[in-house]
């Protein structure tokens, strides 16, 4: 049967298990009945089948009008992590009390019926039903609508029903703080100087301002934007401060494991999460050394642009980037002692000269090459785009390369020399 037909034929009212087993129990008794000629019998049978009809047509026809409000704790999650989810479902004064079963619909898997809550909610009062969502993805995501079944008052019918209203939950990326940071001295004492002054009340250059003909709508700060009642975007640049760089391609083939997401059918890759993360933790740590960081595409287009001042936007953008996601704002050219980190896995020979073209001149690089799952394991199998050849060719090229794998200890690699500017 076709998944729209089953989903359409589910909102129709139909009996619950033990509204299904007092039909039959009165099938059974009015049979016997019948076969004993006891007319009670018979009778009692036939009421207990009407009883449940009339059960599965009253819950088709009366169905109160629910409303409902969530909230998520923490209301900003983290890739891997657990948020709590709290649905408060309200009925109007004029029904009678209402027992429901709750399930909600999530971007990233489907919600089994055992996973249901179960709730009776009072004549125009609220009842609380909370889920735990774990290890969850990274990204912008989208929840709701609520999937409700009502359940008649002898529980011997149900009608599913979807109570509108969708919420937005953000993921951020994982950030592993190992605290080199605070201590590096490593991108000059200017660093350190515009980080304290910062620390002690002076102007930054503001992050936002009003919305221009051709500013991109990505650079829009939707925040900035429903305070001041007019569309604003992003002025991430902050004069000044020293920068560093760090290259993530953002294509699928770049990234061998990736495959289709469960429901959304999107591109997704462990390697890739795994580099996200790896990106936004060095992109923190330059921060705290009082250096901005770009993230940029293996074509030189700006990702995400962070600065002491500018974190939580920083991981916003970061929580949207998929693969094969089309960026197009154009980053500066590389600047002489600028400190690149490449997170790479498999690269064309033509997308190896690309990668050489984010140093600047006289800068070496660094290049953290991510082996997957997937990738052979004899050497008659590797391509020329491999991991373990992309390596190889990056070392010739002067590339300062650490290679890693999509389940190693992040802090360990942030670690190495040469990632954090040492």
């Amino acid at each position: 049967m076709p998944p729209a037909l089953t989903r359409a034929l589910q909102r129709w009212p139909r009996p619950t298990r033990r509204g299904v087993a007092a039909a039959a129990a009165g099938v059974i008794v009015a049979v016997t009945g019948y076969l004993l000629t006891s007319l009670p019998l018979v009778f009692a049978g036939v009421a207990l089948v009407v009883l449940v009809a009339a059960s599965v047509v009253a819950v088709g026809i009366r169905v109160p009008a629910l409303t409902i409000a969530r909230r998520f704790s923490p209301d900003r999650a983290v890739a891997g992590w657990s948020v709590v989810e709290s649905l408060v479902i309200s009925a109007p004064a004029s029904s009678s009390p209402v027992a429901v079963r709750v399930r909600e619909t999530v971007a990233w898997r489907v919600m089994a019926d055992d996973e249901a809550v179960v709730a009776t909610i009072p004549p125009g009062g609220g009842a609380r039903v909370v889920f735990d969502h774990d290890d969850l993805p990274r990204g912008r995501h989208r929840i709701g609508p609520a999937r409700v079944d009502v359940v008649e008052s002898f529980g011997l019918a149900r009608r599913s029903v979807q109570i509108e209203g969708r919420s937005e939950l953000v993921v951020f990326p994982e950030v592993v703080a190992v605290g080199h940071g605070r201590e590096s001295r490593s991108l000059g004492d200017g660093a350190r100087q515009r980080r304290d002054h910062s620390l002690a009340g002076g102007q930054d250059d503001p992050i936002t301002r009003e919305y221009r003909q051709g500013d991109a709508m990505r650079r829009v700060h939707w925040r900035a934007t429903a305070r001041q009642g007019e569309l604003m975007v992003r002025q991430e640049e902050q004069h000044g401060l020293p920068s560093a760089r760090v290259v993530l391609p953002v294509t699928r083939a770049n990234w061998r494991d990736a495959h289709p997401a469960l429901g959304s059918g999107l591109p997704v890759s462990d390697g890739f999460e795994w580099a996200v993360s790896m990106a936004a933790s060095i992109a923190i740590e330059y921060g705290l050394a009082g250096s901005q960081t770009r993230v940029t595409s293996l074509e030189g287009d700006t990702i995400a642009l962070h600065d002491p001042s500018t974190t939580p936007l920083f991981l916003e953008l970061l929580s949207d980037i998929a693969l094969d996601d089309v960026v197009d704002e154009r980053s500066p050219e590389p600047t002489p002692r600028e400190p690149v980190i490449a997170l790479v896995s498999s690269l064309a020979p033509a997308e190896l000269d690309e990668l050489g073209r984010s140093r600047g001149p006289g800068v070496g690089g660094v290049a953290i090459v991510v082996h997957l799952d997937t990738d052979p394991l004899t050497p008659d199998d590797v391509a020329r785009d491999s991991p373990r050849e992309v390596a190889a060719a990056l070392r010739q090229s002067g590339w300062r390369v650490i290679e890693s794998d999509s389940s190693a200890d992040r802090a360990r690699v942030l670690l190495m020399d040469g990632v954090l500017g040492g």
